[in-house]
C-alpha cells in the first residue's frame, strides 16, 4: 500500500529489522521517513537507506543518557515535522513505543503498526499443532531458530492447521525513566491485539509476539514478560491446540505450562546451552521443575543435555528422552574434491569466548608460520569481533584471515565448498549442528569433545575428520590439525554422511517427533533397564542404560551415604552462617574431607539447595538456620518499615493510576516514586542498617545456631570445627568454650586429615 510512513527505531537492538522493513516499504512505493538515534550502530544502515528512492532518514541527537527519547518527544510536537504528515506510524523497537504512544494520543487517526507485515487484524486462531519458541527466523534475525523451523516443517504436513507462536525479544538498554515509560506503554498496547504481526509461512501461521524488555535481570522475569505478551496476543488468553510443542524449558516450556489447555498434550524440546545459569536461580529452577511435571514428553537434543537435567532433577529422569536436532540433508551436497593438506580453515558460529575463537586464531597463527598457503575464515558476529580483528593485525596475518558476517542457511553449503576443513573449537555444545552440516556438505571437521560433537560423530570420528580435547592452549588445536593431516587418508565423508543422515535426517527425526505427538513413549535408559528394551535405533548417541543410571544415582537420586569400608578418619563440622554467593572454597574443602573418609556436617545460613547448586557432595548433611533467621523480629521489622509497607502503598497507588488507560503520565509519576523509594531504602539498608545490624548479628546468629543447629550436631563426637566466615566466629568461640575437646579454627587446613606417611 502506497502511503506516507513514519518508521521509528530509537534503540539499537532492531537495526536489521528496520533495514529490511524500510526496503520493503520503499519497494512498494511508500514514502518513508525513518527516524533513528544518531549513533554509531545506525551510521552504516542509515547511510544505505538514505540512498533509496522515497526514503528520508532523520537522525536524532542523543541526550546525556545516550538516548534519543527527549529529541523524539520534541519531534512529536513539531506541527510541521514528519509526524504531522504521516499516515502510518511504525514503532520498530522497544525504545520507540513511548514516542509512538504520544504520537497517537495527539493524532488518533494515525495508524499504528509494529511492523509492515501486520495483516489487517488477523490474529492467532485455534490450530491442531501449536509450536512455541523464543527463536524463529524473522526480519531482525533471519537465521535464528532455523532448527525449530526445520522440525516444524518436517511434521507440518500431518496437521491441517499449524501455528508458530514466536515470542520475539525486543531488547536493548534504557535508562530508568525510559525503561519505566517502555513498561507502561507496552502494558497499554497489549490491549491492541490487532498490533501483533501475523504472517503466513510454508510451515504454518507465524504469530510474532513482541516482548519489549529493556533489562534482562533473571530468567523468571524474562519469561514472565513473554508470558504476559503471549497471553495478550491470544484471543482467549489460552493456546487453543490439542498438541503443543514448546522449545526450551525456561521459555516455551513455561508458556505451555501456564497457557496450554489442561487437556492439551505438551511436548518440550530442550536445546539450551545455558541451563547451569537457569538452575542457579531459585525461582527459575522452580519453574523448570514445574515444566518437567506438566510435560507429557520432555525431549533433549543430546545425551549431554539429558544427563545434565537428570542430574539436577533425578525424580524426572524417566521422562527425559533424546530426539536430536533435525538436519535437512537435501540442502547439502558434497562439493569438489578437497586437498588432503586441508589448508583452508573455516569457522561458522558466534564470535564469543565460549566458542573458543580466541584459541582458534592463535592456533592458526602457529600453523601459518609453517604453512604460508594456509587461510582462516571466521563467519559470524559476536563480542569478540573487534578484538579478533585487532589481533589479526598484531599477528601480521593480513589477508590470510577473513572475518565475514553470518550467511543464510541456504548459503552455508556453498560456503563450505570453498574451504578444506571446518574447525569447531567450542568449549561446550548441546548439539553442534555446524559439525553435522559440514560433513553433509563433504567438508572434513576438526571439533572439540565439547558434548554434542563427540555424540553426533560417535563411531565415525576418523571417517569425518577428528576430535580434540577442550583446552585454553592453542597448541592443542595446532597439534590436532597436524595429526589430522597425517591421517587424512582415512577420511571417508560419503560414508560418514550416510550414517549422519540416518541419525539426523528429516525422515528419521520426524518419525520420532510424530510418534511422541501421538503419545508413544520413547525408551529412556531407565525404562530400558526395567524392560530390557534398547534405546531406539534412531538415537544411537544415547548412552547405555547403566551409564546414565549411574549418572542419575551419583547426582543424588537418593541422598543415602555410601557405607565406608573403614571407620571414619575424623568427624568435622564446617560453620558457615553467612556464606558468600559463590562458596567454592568451602565446597572444595568439604568435598576434600569426604574424599579423605571424614564425616562432615555443614552448619549454614543457607538451605541445602544453595549448596547442591554449588556442587557440594550430597553425602554432606546441611543443617540450615536460614528459616529461623528470617523469623527474627528486628530484621523483619526493618524490612516491613523500610521496604514492604512503602512498596505496598506505592503498588496500590500505581494500580489506581493505571486505571486511566488514556494517559500514561500519572502511572509514570508513581513509577518514578517507586524508583526513588528503592534507592532511598537501599541506601538506608546498606549505609545505616547494615552497619548497626552487623555489630550484633554474630551474637544473634550464635543464639539461633544454639537453638536450631546444636540439637542436630553431635559436637561431643566431633574433633574439629572449621569456621568459614567472619559472622560465624562468635558461634565457633562459644562452641569451643563449651566443648574443650574440640579444635576450633578459622583455617580450612587440609593437612589435618591428609594421610601421613609411616
Amino acid at each position: 500500500m502506497k502511503s506516507h510512513v513514519l518508521y521509528l527505531a530509537l534503540g539499537t537492538y532492531r537495526v536489521r529489522a528496520a533495514r529490511e522493513h524500510v526496503k520493503e516499504l520503499a519497494s512498494s512505493g511508500s514514502q518513508v521517513v525513518l527516524v533513528v538515534a544518531d549513533c554509531e550502530e545506525w551510521a552504516e544502515t542509515a547511510d544505505e537507506l538514505s540512498r533509496l528512492d522515497g526514503v528520508e532518514v532523520v537522525r536524532l541527537p542523543l541526550d546525556k543518557h545516550g538516548s534519543a527519547w527527549a529529541a523524539a518527544k520534541k519531534l512529536v510536537g513539531d506541527k510541521s515535522g514528519p509526524f504531522a504528515t504521516a499516515e502510518r506510524l511504525i514503532a520498530g523497537d522497544a525504545h520507540a513505543l513511548p514516542t509512538a504512544w504520544a504520537a497517537i494520543r495527539r493524532r488518533p487517526e494515525l495508524t499504528l503498526e509494529l511492523e509492515p507485515a501486520n495483516t489487517d487484524g488477523h490474529t492467532a486462531e485455534p490450530s491442531d499443532l501449536a509450536v512455541i519458541t523464543p527463536w524463529y527466523p524473522s526480519p531482525n534475525n533471519p537465521y535464528a531458530g532455523s532448527f525449530v523451523q526445520a522440525m516444524t516443517s518436517a511434521v507440518a504436513g500431518q496437521f491441517d492447521r499449524v501455528t508458530i507462536l514466536h515470542t520475539e525479544d525486543w531488547g536493548g538498554r534504557a535508562y530508568p525513566a525510559l525503561n519505566d515509560a517502555i513498561k507502561v506503554t507496552q502494558d497499554r498496547l497489549r490491549e491492541r491485539r490487532d498490533l501483533i504481526p501475523v504472517v503466513d509461512s510454508p510451515e504454518g501461521t507465524v504469530v510474532r509476539v513482541p516482548a519489549p524488555l529493556a533489562h534482562r535481570k533473571n530468567y523468571a522475569s524474562w519469561v514472565g514478560n513473554q508470558e504476559k505478551a503471549l497471553m495478550a496476543a491470544l484471543p482467549t488468553g489460552k493456546i487453543e491446540a490439542p498438541v503443543v510443542h514448546a522449545h526450551t524449558g525456561i521459555y516455551g516450556g513455561v508458556l505451555a505450562l501456564h497457557l496450554a489447555k489442561p487437556d492439551a498434550r505438551v511436548i518440550v524440546t530442550e536445546h539450551s546451552s545455558f541451563l547451569d545459569k537457569v538452575f542457579a536461580q531459585p525461582t527459575a529452577r522452580e519453574l523448570y521443575e514445574e515444566v518437567l511435571e506438566r510435560a507429557d514428553a520432555f525431549l533433549c537434543v543430546s545425551s549431554r543435555l539429558r544427563e545434565q537435567i537428570a542430574a539436577e532433577f533425578p525424580a524426572y529422569a524417566h521422562k527425559l528422552s533424546v530426539v536430536p536436532n533435525m538436519i535437512d540433508f537435501e540442502r547439502f551436497t558434497p562439493g569438489p574434491e578437497r586437498s588432503s593438506e586441508l589448508l583452508n580453515w573455516l569457522y561458522v558460529g558466534r564470535l564469543i569466548k565460549p566458542k573458543g575463537v580466541d584459541e582458534l586464531l592463535e592456533a592458526f597463527a602457529l600453523v601459518a608460520r609453517e604453512e604460508p598457503r594456509a587461510t582462516l575464515t571466521l563467519v559470524g558476529h559476536g563480542v569478540r569481533e573487534e578484538d579478533l580483528t585487532a589481533r589479526v593485525e598484531e599477528l601480521g596475518l593480513g589477508e590470510r584471515v577473513s572475518l565475514l558476517p553470518p550467511v543464510s542457511p541456504e548459503d552455508v553449503n556453498a560456503l563450505m565448498h570453498r574451504h578444506d576443513l571446518l574447525v569447531h573449537p567450542s568449549k561446550g555444545e548441546t548439539f553442534g549442528m555446524t559439525v553435522v552440516e559440514a560433513v553433509a556438505s563433504g567438508l572434513p571437521v576438526l571439533a572439540t569433545r565439547s558434548g554434542g560433537p563427540q555424540e553426533s560423530l560417535a563411531g565415525i570420528e576418523s571417517r569425518s575428520g577428528a576430535l580434540m580435547d577442550i583446552s585454553d592452549d592453542p597448541r592443542v588445536i595446532a597439534d590436532a590439525y597436524r595429526q589430522l593431516r597425517k591421517d587424512a587418508a582415512g577420511i571417508d565423508l560419503p560414508a560418514a554422511r550416510e550414517v549422519l543422515e540416518s541419525r539426523y535426517g528429516t525422515e528419521a527425526v520426524a518419525k520420532q517427533l510424530l510418534a511422541v505427538y501421538e503419545g508413544v513413549r520413547l525408551p529412556t535408559p531407565e525404562t530400558a533397564v526395567a524392560t530390557g528394551e534398547q534405546p531406539a535405533a534412531d538415537t544411537p548417541r544415547e548412552q547405555s542404560a547403566a551409564d546414565v543410571s549411574a549418572v542419575t544415582k551419583s547426582a543424588g537420586a537418593s541422598a543415602e551415604k555410601t557405607p565406608a569400608s573403614t571407620e571414619p578418619r575424623g568427624r568435622a563440622v564446617i560453620l558457615s552462617l553467612t556464606p558468600p554467593g559463590k562458596p567454592r572454597r568451602i565446597v572444595d574443602f568439604a568435598n576434600f574431607l569426604i574424599e579423605q573418609n571424614v564425616e562432615v556436617t555443614l552448619v549454614s545460613g543457607r538451605a541445602a539447595p544453595f549448596w547442591e547448586r554449588a556442587d557440594l557432595d550430597r553425602r554432606v548433611p546441611v543443617v540450615s538456620i536460614e528459616a529461623a533467621e528470617k523469623k527474627l523480629r528486628i530484621p523483619r521489622g526493618e524490612r516491613l518499615l523500610v521496604y514492604r509497607a512503602p512498596r505496598a502503598v506505592l503498588r496500590r497507588t500505581r494500580r489506581i493510576a493505571a486505571r486511566n488507560r488514556k494517559s500514561i503520565g500519572p502511572e509514570l509519576a508513581v513509577a518514578t516514586a517507586q524508583r526513588v523509594h528503592t534507592r532511598a531504602a537501599n541506601a538506608f539498608h546498606k549505609k545505616i542498617w547494615n552497619k548497626g545490624w552487623g555489630e550484633v548479628r554474630p551474637q544473634v546468629l550464635s543464639r539461633v545456631a544454639r537453638r536450631v543447629a546444636l540439637p542436630e550436631v553431635r559436637l561431643d563426637l566431633a574433633d574439629h570445627v572449621f569456621v568459614a566466615d567472619i559472622n560465624s566466629t562468635v558461634t565457633g568461640w562459644k562452641w569451643a568454650k563449651a566443648n574443650p575437646h574440640l579444635t576450633v579454627t578459622m583455617h580450612l587446613d587440609r593437612e589435618i586429615y591428609e594421610p601421613k606417611d609411616d
